[in-house]
């Protein structure tokens, strides 16, 4: 009795292994053609920078299941540089009816190419046609140009700074869909005959365009020199020609924030007088002359 109960015990070990490891009924594609056998589906449909993309294939005749599959990315950047097709291995589900995968999130203006690969339990392969699409949201491209200036422009607040003013410097992007991905302000000041001092701020955005960092007040005789390295989405760092601004008291007054005139203003002043003031002194003559004669 015990040895029928091992026995039936043992056959109905190997019929469960056997059910297990055999592939399910009509587990072959019943077309060569990728889409009569399976649908494709991402979601989001149009995903922004900060969305994941989630691809789904399902099988679509009844009793048709998926052994394995891969999906191939083509990834585009803003910049029109392509990489890829890279394969990926997809996530087979239980029952095997549907395999999944997920891409990061890319950049806004970036076009994410891809396509399929499945194989059913006789190894059969269908390939999928090609599918696409792009991040929505205005792309965001690294530096345009190659100089500092061409890149970016600078502004000073206030223009003509007096001894122990603040100085704002701020900074932005020239081209609209290029956004500095970071800078740094460097200073250099001389204070009268004292050695060179040397410091700098990072600069942080003020408003969606806008980068700003402050210089602190320096006293009457203070010379101040400034820089700037930014860098774009890509960490490509340029850097711009020499500012500066001299804080001498010759120059400023802490009550009046214009410069002296120009020395062609001193020029052409002399020259104005040196015409002007001898014609009036005949004209007067002449009328003197006139009243006394009459």
């Amino acid at each position: 009795m015990r040895l029928r109960n091992v026995l039936l015990a043992a056959i109905v070990l190997v019929a469960l292994a056997a059910s297990i490891a055999s592939p399910p009924a009509r587990a072959v594609w019943p077309s060569p053609v990728f889409e009569n056998d399976l649908t494709v589906e991402w979601n989001p449909l149009r995903p922004t920078d900060q969305d994941r993309v989630t691809f789904v294939i399902r099988t679509i005749p009844a009793n048709t299941f998926i052994k394995g599959a891969s999906v191939y990315l083509s990834i585009t950047d803003p910049d029109n540089v392509t990489q890829g097709p890279y394969p990926n291995p997809m996530f087979v589900g239980d029952p095997a009816t549907q395999a999944t995968f997920s891409v990061r999130a890319y950049p806004n203006g970036t076009t994410v190419t891809f396509y399929f690969i499945a194989w059913d339990f006789d190894n059969d392969v269908v390939t999928s046609r090609a599918y696409t699409y792009q991040v929505q949201g205005a792309p965001a491209f690294g530096w345009r140009h190659p100089g500092f200036d061409e890149n970016v422009e600078v502004g000073m607040y206030p223009p003509l700074p007096q001894p122990h003013d603040e100085v704002t410097v701020s900074i932005r992007s020239r081209e609209p869909q290029v956004r500095i991905g970071g800078a740094n302000l460097y200073l250099r000041y001389i204070y009268q005959s004292d050695p060179p001092k040397a410091g700098g701020f990072a600069m942080a955005y003020v408003n969606t365009t806008h980068l700003a960092a402050m210089i602190p007040g320096f006293p009457p005789g203070t010379e101040v020199i400034f820089w700037i390295i930014a860098w774009d989405k890509d960490v490509a760092t340029i850097t711009s020609p020499f500012y500066g601004y001299n804080l001498s008291v010759d120059k400023y007054t802490r009550h009046e924030n214009l410069p002296f005139p120009p020395l062609e203003t001193y020029v052409g002043t002399a020259i104005g007088l040196g015409i002007l003031v001898p014609v009036a002194v005949y004209f007067v003559d002449v009328r003197r002359k006139r009243r006394s004669q009459g």
